[in-house]
Formats: structure tokens, sequence, C-alpha cells
């Protein structure tokens, strides 16, 4: 039986449709038309101020592109030059080291040396401007290929135009490190302008066996010109829509790039359009005030080679005083224009007739589906209504069931958790204990002996205690991370760990640096002495005079690294990949679970958002090949005012 609310609402689902598609189809209908006509005129007149503000903004930003890459190429080209020359340097040491190395013992140091001058004298590189010159650290140049008439004199007292002593200079910077980068001014050997100097900068590495140190240089504007040739072949190369194309002018009017080829290297200063307009004039004169447009007729036009109407963005590059340009032709723009005015016109007569049509059949398709919608509704209302109550009492009977069985899952698996982290303890407790009574019987125990036992006992016994509360917090989604130093929890680990591991006579090689990260402190020295006990069980598997432990955290940048490596001869290849996987184990199932590595995982990754891989490693240790397992655990490390 329906009550009257109910009844209410059967009416209201019956009629209520009905009236709202209706009156919709009709008010929308009506709104698109009004709105079509609208803009129809508001597009038709913005379309022509649209295209002409939209092409403006390509060419002037396809322009800042450039201009942008020509500034990073300037700010950055003394950083390139002295990355080549240091490479190239590098590259001299590496010639002169290995011949020394190669003769050393053959031949005497005067052969030696006469071997390494050979091998660099004739060497050349940018263009044929590159050499390589030897001083000693007293002064004497050794290699001048320029002037072999200053070898084996001194240049010590060599001064450049401001009275700086260079090679004194270089010296300086060599006394407490190996290679260093001097600057001074000097002449070009093959400039015409004599008493003119330039910027040069020289980077100079040691040769330790004969108290050398060898260099090479670059004068900065000879890089400039290398680095201007490689962005003007790079601008040519700049194509985009139908006609763009960018071009370079110096302040001279000669074109230093343009798609023309014929072009470049050419003074146009006097080029005028058709208008009388000085092109080119016009071109420097706005680029020397800073950046703008020019509109003007153009001689070529890449597409068909005819002159045409065209706006120009020009920008000044006032360093090399060059004045860059690009522009768009208009009557590309006016043809654009027109054809969208037809398109416009086209779709609004057709949209317009569509809308019609389409508005129709939608409001009576509409009314007729929604009159049967809403007697469907009437009729599934009945039978929603008993479905309804029968799946919430089902719904709550399976929550119940449900709610159980998560329950004493997790109860199983939390003990099986705690066996396994009980065993190690519990057999150090057996070992403490049993270790005092004997002692004790043989009247050999002394009372430090006996107090250190006694601590080491409570320790293990508050470890275990805070395991469950452990282990019951790993199911309690609102336990709090705190910010923690790892080296005290490797710390707290080696303390529980020390007795058995001494036992086994395991060594820990610790270099452990004092690094905060944010974290669930006690789960993560699970993780730690899950990883140290399954070493130790490793070890005990096999028959090694050395046993080691190493134990590392590495910082860098925003990370930190935490590595633990064994010696045991590592994991077979063809479990490695298994070995996080839950019940998973080599061992005995009365020694373990499975679970240990499992969990370590589960803490590490979904817990503390970290990362825990596996590998085998090679290494030598005191002289000696080794092989054992390597566990690396990362984090990011997060900043305590963030958190």
């Amino acid at each position: 039986m329906l009550s009257k609310n109910e009844i209410k609402l059967i009416k209201l689902i019956k009629f209520t449709p009905v009236f709202i598609v209706a009156l919709v189809c009709v008010m929308v209908t009506f709104l698109l038309y009004v709105d079509k006509n609208i803009t129809l005129q508001a597009d038709l007149k913005t379309l022509q101020n649209d295209y002409l503000k939209r092409n403006e903004n390509i060419i002037k930003d396809e322009l800042e592109k450039v201009y942008d890459f020509i500034v990073h190429k300037k700010l950055n080209s003394e950083k390139e030059l002295k990355e080549d020359i240091k490479k190239r340097v590098i590259e001299a040491h590496n010639v002169m080291t290995f011949i020394y190395e190669k003769y050393k013992n053959k031949e005497s140091d005067e052969k030696i040396k006469e071997r390494i001058k050979n091998a660099l004298t004739a060497l050349r590189f940018n263009d044929g401007r590159g050499y390589f010159y030897i001083t000693s650290m007293e002064g004497e140049s050794i290699l001048y290929p320029l002037s072999q008439k200053f070898e084996n004199k001194s240049i010590l007292d060599f001064e450049d135009n401001f009275g700086l002593r260079f090679v004194e200079n270089a010296i300086n910077g060599l006394k407490d490190k190996t290679e260093a980068y001097n600057e001074y001014y000097w002449k070009k050997p093959e400039s015409d302008e004599k008493l003119k100097q330039y910027k040069k900068i020289t980077f100079n590495k040691v040769f330790e066996p004969y108290n050398w140190f060898v260099g090479t240089g670059e004068y900065l504007e000879d890089f400039e010109e290398k680095i201007k040739k490689e962005i003007l072949e790079y601008i040519t190369s700049i194509k985009y829509l139908k006609n763009g194309y960018v071009f370079v002018i110096n302040k001279n009017g000669v074109y230093l790039s343009h798609i023309n080829q014929s072009y470049v290297g050419v003074n146009r200063l006097d080029l005028k359009d058709s208008n009388g307009f000085m092109i080119t004039k016009e071109i420097i004169e706005l680029a020397k005030k800073g950046e703008g447009f020019l509109k003007y007729i153009s001689t070529v036009k890449p597409e068909d080679s005819q002159s045409a109407e065209k706006i120009t963005f020009v920008k000044g590059f006032k360093d090399w005083e060059w004045a860059i340009a690009t522009g768009f032709y208009t009557d590309e723009l006016d043809q654009q224009i027109k054809s969208k005015e037809r398109e416009y016109k086209e779709n609004y007569m057709h949209n317009l007739l569509t809308l019609f049509t389409v508005s129709g059949l939608l409001t009576i398709l509409f009314l007729f589906l929604s009159f049967y919608i809403s007697k469907r509704l009437e009729l599934r209302f009945y039978k929603y209504k008993q479905q309804v109550l029968t799946n919430i009492k089902k719904s709550r009977e399976k929550d119940s069931m449900l709610a159980q069985q998560s329950k004493m899952a997790a109860m199983g698996e939390m003990l099986e958790n705690i066996a396994h982290q009980w065993r190690q303890p519990l057999s150090s407790i057996s070992t403490l204990s049993t270790g005092v009574k004997i002692r004790y019987e043989y009247g050999g125990i002394e009372k430090e002996e006996l107090l250190h036992a006694m601590d080491s006992i409570t320790t293990t016994t508050k470890y275990l205690s805070q395991t469950i509360d452990d282990f019951r917090d790993y199911f309690n989604p609102h336990k709090e991370a705190t910010y923690f130093n790892i080296e005290d929890i490797f710390n707290k680990a080696l303390d529980l760990l020390e007795v058995q591991f001494n036992l086994k006579n395991i060594k820990f090689i610790k270099n452990l640096n004092e690094v905060y990260i944010y974290g669930f402190e006690n789960e993560f020295l699970q993780v730690i002495i899950n990883i140290l006990n399954n070493a130790k069980d490793e070890f005990d598997r096999k028959e090694l005079e050395d046993r080691y432990i190493f134990i590392g955290i590495e910082k860098k940048d925003n990370q930190v690294k935490i590595s633990i490596k064994d010696n045991a001869g590592g994991i077979d290849e063809k479990i490695i990949n298994k070995i996080f996987e839950p019940y998973f184990t080599t061992k005995f199932k009365s020694q373990g679970t499975g679970i240990g590595l499992y969990m370590s995982k589960e803490i590490i990754e979904k817990h503390m958002k970290g990362k825990i891989l596996v590998s085998n490693k090679e290494f030598v240790y005191e002289e000696k090949a080794q092989k054992g397992a390597l566990f690396e655990i990362l984090f990011s490390i997060v900043d305590e005012k963030a958190i």
C-alpha cells in the first residue's frame, strides 16, 4: 500500500517531465535562433580584426623565439668556449700521459719530452686558430708553436695591456689545484690591427711528471663569430606557415640571412618598394629603437616570387647591431577573410535549417519518451521499493560477515608476523640467560658482564613488547609518522642484534651519516632488522672465514639512499625477483614463513612512499674478491618545516 507522499511522487514523476521537456525544447529553439543571428553579425564584424591580430601575434611569437635563442647562445658563448678548450687540453694531457707511461722505463726524460713536443706541435683546431703550448711551473716556455724563439726561455714577466703578468697568474692559479682557467688581453696573430688587444680565455692543466702545465686558449671574439655563423645557419632553415621565414640585417644594410640566398652578403640599404618606402633603412631604424611593425610592398613572395603587401615585425639585437625580422602577406589574409565570410554565411543558413528541423523532431521525440518513461517509472517504483528493502537486509548481513572475515584474516597475519619477528629476539634471550647460568655455575661471571647481559635481555624484551604495538599499529590507518634520524635507527637495530651477530663472527662495516626522514620509525626499524637477520641466516648456510655486513647512508640533493650489503654469496638469480612475494622462503618452515621481506616492501613503499631494491653485487674488500646481496632503500627527503 502506497502512502500519500508516494502517490504524489508518482504523479510528479508522470507529468512533470512532459511539461519540462516541452517548455525547454521551445525555449532552446527560440534562443538558438536569436543567438545564431547575433553571432553571425558579430563574427563578420570582428573576423577581419581577429585575423589581422592573430597573424601579427604569430609572427611576433616566431621572432621572439629566434630572439630568445640568440640571447641564450650569446649568454652561453663564454661557457661553451670554456668547455671547448677544456676538452681540448684534456685530450692533449691524455696524449702526454700516454707517451710518458709508455716510455718512462725505456727512454731518457729528454727523449720523452721531445716525443711529447713533437706530438703536440703540429696539432691545430678551431679553423687553424687553436694550438697547444707547454710551460714549466717556473715560467719557462717548453712549447710555443707560433713562435719557437720563446721556447726554453722564461716568459714569466709577459704582460698584457693592463699590466697583468698572465703567465705568472696562470702558475699561481695552479699551485693548489691541477687545472684552472685564466683570462688576459692579447693581440691576434692574424689581425691587421697590431696594437689592438682582445680578450682571451685559456685553460691550463698540470703535467706532474715534469712539473709542466699544458694549455690552449681562444679569443672570445673569434668564438662569438663561430656562434654567429651557427645562429645564422639556424635562422635560414626556419620555415613556418605558408610563406613564413626570418631574415637578419646588420647596421650597414647587409643581409646576413634570408630565404633567398642571392640576397645574403649583399648591401641592400637603398632598397625601396613601389611606393618609395625605404625598406631596409626603415627596418634598421626601427631595430635601433627596439621593436615594432612595418607595412610595405615586398620585393618577392616565396610562394610565387611576386611582389605583395607585407606586414613585418622587427626587433633589434643591440649587442651585435642586428635587425631581426619576419612577416606575413596581406593578400593571403584577404583571401582567407573572404573565404571565411562565405563559409560563415553558408554554415549559418545550413545550421538554421538544421536547427528548426532537429528542434521539432527532438521536441516530439522527447515528449513521447517522457510520457513513456514516466509510465515505466511508475511501474518500476513499486518493484524498486521492495528490492531496496530486500537488498538493505542482505547488504547488512554481508557487511557483517565480511567485517568478521577481514578481522580474522588480519589477526592471523599479525600473529604470523609476530612469530617471525620474535624468533630471533627470543633466541638472543635464551643465549644470554644460558651463558649467564653456565658462567655462574663455574664461578667465572663478573658483575659488569651480568649487568650487560641483563641490560641486553631488558632491551630485547622491550623490543618484543614494542613489536606487538608496531604490528597492531600496522593495521591502524591513523598512526602518526614522525621526523627521525636514520643513523639512530641503525644504532638501535645493532644494539638489539649485537650478541647474536658477535656469536656468528659477523662484523659490521659502517658508513653512517646523520640524515632525517619523515615516516614510521618503528616500522622502519623492523625493515632493517628483517634484512640484517636474513643476511645472518644466509651466513649460517655458508662456511666463510670472513663475514661482513656493510651499512651505508648516502644523501644527495633531496634523496637519501640506504644500502645494506653482505659477502654471503648473493641470492640465486632464479629466485631474486620473488623474494618480496608473500610466503616465499628458502628456509625450513620452522625458520621462517616468507612474510618478513614482503612486509618490509609493504612498509617502505606503501607506508613510507619509498623504494626498496635488491641485487647481487661483486666487489673487493681488503684485497679479496667478494660477492653478496645488496639491498637499497631510497627516500625523498622532506623538509621538517614543510610537514
